[in-house]
């Protein structure tokens, strides 16, 4: 840690001194691919520096935290970049169905996040990771810092508790 009389410039050198190489090592594990590693790293430390900027103090969890939460927006976008260019390939949908569509997904998704809510959070965090942001299990296990044994059993558990709620509710499930 550095001392309040340190410059935020050279609180950043030291940074990406000590960390960009580590940080750059777990983004390509992370996303198995040097040039998304490469960018990610880049992203990482331009929040950082923000954050130095700020006056916060950065401590070796928060860089890496930051590099995870950096990976998972990338991918978050990548995901609804790929769903914008699915979405303009339907042209044959009719404006009826797409309205009662929405009413009923409306409907769907309040009991869906009603129910998600219930979950606890390392449950909530597995299940959302791989439905919603589409990541391998390895990957989750990565991010979250657990086995893929232990990724696998949290998933299972939320599954089944959603299932639970969501019949409770009236709904039922394939």
């Amino acid at each position: 840690m550095f001392h309040r009389a340190k410059s935020p410039d050279q609180i950043f050198v030291h940074l990406v001194d000590t960390y960009l190489d580590r940080v750059y090592r777990y983004l390509c594990n992370l996303t198995r691919d040097d040039d998304a590693a490469r960018d990610l790293s880049h992203e990482t430390f331009l929040r950082l520096r923000k954050q130095v900027d700020k006056g916060t103090e950065i401590s070796e969890a928060y860089v890496f935290t930051t590099a995870r939460n950096t990976a998972l927006s990338t991918w978050r976008n990548d995901k609804r970049e790929a769903t914008k260019r699915d979405a303009f390939q339907l042209e044959h949908v009719s404006q009826s169905s797409i309205a009662s569509s929405a009413v009923e997904n409306s409907e769907l998704r309040q009991a869906l996040e009603e129910a998600l809510g219930l979950l606890s959070e390392e449950n909530r965090s597995v299940f959302l990771l791989s439905e919603v942001e589409g990541l391998k299990y390895e990957q989750i296990a990565k991010v979250l810092g657990i086995s893929m044994g232990t990724v696998a059993s949290r998933k299972f558990n939320a599954s089944r508790a959603l299932r639970g709620e969501m019949e409770r509710m009236g709904y039922e499930l394939p």
